[in-house]
């Protein structure tokens, strides 16, 4: 096998492993071997899928917790399994499959290398692997998968007069240990199996993808602009001539596992820490998130054009941004407005090479890259990742000016912010910095860059909590900040050293609050802390400062 199966089974399902059971068990009944056409349709569905994308391994005998069940079938029913796949597919996948004996028991390991066709079911649906899930492609996305296809063909473009001497052997160490390669298979085999190399009738010639990631520098022997360009500037323009103001360029040309790493060296050495308040929680942080703009660079590495010889990857740093531009648009069905909207998807343009990168622990092939790089960069009050395409370049903008000044700050913390996600406290910040007071469903959406119905929802918990009230119906509502515990209890004890007790209706004009629910939430809340005491109930009920309240008033 490719790659060992402890390391399969340690490594969970995703985008280049999945795992089928071979047992019914049904509820209260005895567990039974699943039907061969069950079996079957699995199979044929997830190796077109792996096909049609980056290729992968299947195991048959295994839960999908990673629990090895073993594979029942006799030889003859296993038979009529592929058999049954086979008759599935318009055009029969190409797969390789072994049986593998793991502690006592049996699972059917199916391998699938990405291929150039695309594969369809009989039915005419055409799956693709995405993260660890099914996509079904439409029409259009066929057709925009196949013009991929077509630039995946230039990481196996062969380099004449290449050998397997021309490779670091410290990296093809690495790598034979990172898959668990057996002892005895040779390097040339190992390359082989991960498709790397091309067997002629007197050995082997390499791959481009193989020396781009094994080849011992120089690196300009394999490809003329295969590393990566670092510029810094002083300032937020780029200024040439007597006015220039680079203060650093420096270009890395290393084995792409190795670049990486160097990469990481290089940007965390001009990446400052900042001791100014930059979140609601924390008093110090780097400019960025590491994962961040590590992310950022892993992807223009692995996902680059190849086929653009004449120009490299480049990383420019100004003092409020961070810049990384690399060759080639985003791989189908990857789309800049998916990107914006967070979704999980993933394509490699790279195949070979994102799955070697895998295999050495430099990425994770869930498809969750660029969601978490929002996350991160929300989660110390940056502005989101920039995404855009300019001149068959893909840039991704990553900005470190803080997304709010000290007085809307000072505001969001009159609020429960530990209640809250970043996108609510950006769109209370929203309401408050735009001086209208409110924001709309529409606006939550398209300050957060989400989708309406992930905006109702979590405009729902607002209103559940008592930090927003709704006014209005459907499209025309409005939602406004509720004031917050600080306030009201200063504002409280001045209300009672004038008055005696409090109704919901007297709560409700004193903060401006239309809603009579709302307004009960925070008096009950009150009362639960022990401000307030309550007498009375629904439309009696009066509330009172408590003892605790006014002995803690009287010291102050």
């Amino acid at each position: 096998m490719k790659v060992a199966l402890d390391i399969l089974l340690q490594s969970g399902e995703g985008q280049f492993v999945e795992y089928k059971g071979c047992f019914d068990r049904p509820k209260d009944k005895p567990e039974r071997k699943r039907k061969l056409r069950f079996v079957a349709k699995d199979i044929a569905i997830c190796l077109a899928e792996f096909a049609n994308a980056d290729g992968g391994t299947l195991l048959v005998g295994v839960e999908n917790s990673g629990q090895v069940t073993g594979f029942p079938y006799s030889e003859e029913e296993t038979r009529n399994i592929t058999k049954m796949a086979a008759d599935s597919w318009k055009r029969v996948v190409p797969y390789h499959c072994q049986l593998v004996v793991h502690e006592g028991q049996r699972v059917m390991a199916f391998e699938v290398d990405t291929q150039t066709d695309i594969y369809t079911l009989t039915d005419g649906r055409t799956p693709y692997r995405n993260n660890d899930q099914t996509m079904w492609l439409s029409i259009d996305e066929v057709a925009a998968l196949k013009k991929t296809k077509t630039s995946t063909l230039i990481e196996r473009t062969i380099l004449p007069h290449t050998e397997i001497g021309d490779l670091d052997p410290q990296l093809l160490d690495r790598f034979r240990k990172a898959v668990g390669a057996e002892a005895d298979l040779t390097d040339e085999d190992l390359l082989a199996q991960f498709d790397l190399v091309v067997r002629n009738g007197t050995g082997i010639v390499l791959t481009l993808a193989a020396c781009l990631l094994f080849g011992k520098p120089p690196m300009v022997r394999f490809h003329e602009r295969c590393g990566v360009n670092f510029r810094r500037f002083e300032g937020t323009a780029a200024l040439s001539g007597t006015h220039s103001n680079e203060i650093r360029d420096e270009t890395l040309e290393e084995p792409l596992p190795i670049l990486i790493e160097k990469t990481f060296e290089l940007l965390k050495s001009q990446i400052k820490v900042s001791t100014k308040l930059r979140d609601l929680f924390f008093e110090e942080r780097p400019e960025y998130p590491a994962f961040a703009w590590q992310e950022a660079i892993i992807n223009a590495i692995a996902h680059r054009n190849y086929a653009f010889r004449g120009n490299g990857i480049e990383i420019w740093m100004f003092d409020d941004r961070l810049e990384i531009k690399s060759p080639g648009l985003p791989p189908e069905p990857v789309t800049i407005e998916a990107l914006q909207l967070r979704k999980e998807i993933h394509a490699s343009r790279n195949p070979r090479i994102m799955r070697a990168f895998k295999a050495l622990r430099l990425v994770r092939e869930r498809g969750e890259g660029i969601p978490r790089m929002f996350e991160e960069m929300e989660a110390s009050l940056l502005p989101t990742p920039e995404f855009r395409v300019a001149e068959q370049f893909f840039a991704v903008t990553l900005r470190n000016t803080v997304v709010f000044d000290d007085d809307t700050m000072n505001w969001l913390r009159t609020f429960p912010i530990e209640r809250m996600n970043n996108r609510q406290r950006r769109i209370l910040a929203f309401a408050y910095q735009s001086g209208k007071g409110y924001f709309s469903l529409g606006e939550y959406a398209k300050e957060n860059k989400i989708e309406k119905e992930n905006a109702k929802r979590e405009i729902k918990q607002l209103i559940d909590i008592g930090i927003v009230e709704m006014v209005g119906l459907r499209k025309g509502a409005k939602y406004y900040p509720v004031m917050q515990r600080g306030t009201i209890e200063e504002r409280l004890r001045e209300y009672f050293a004038r008055h005696n007790s409090l109704t919901n209706a007297e709560y409700r004009r004193l903060f401006g609050i239309t809603k009579t629910r709302t307004a009960s939430l925070q008096l009950d809340k009150l009362v639960k802390d022990g401000f307030l005491t309550r007498g009375g109930t629904r439309r009696w009920a009066r509330y009172y400062e408590s003892k605790k309240s006014k002995k803690v008033n009287r010291f102050k």
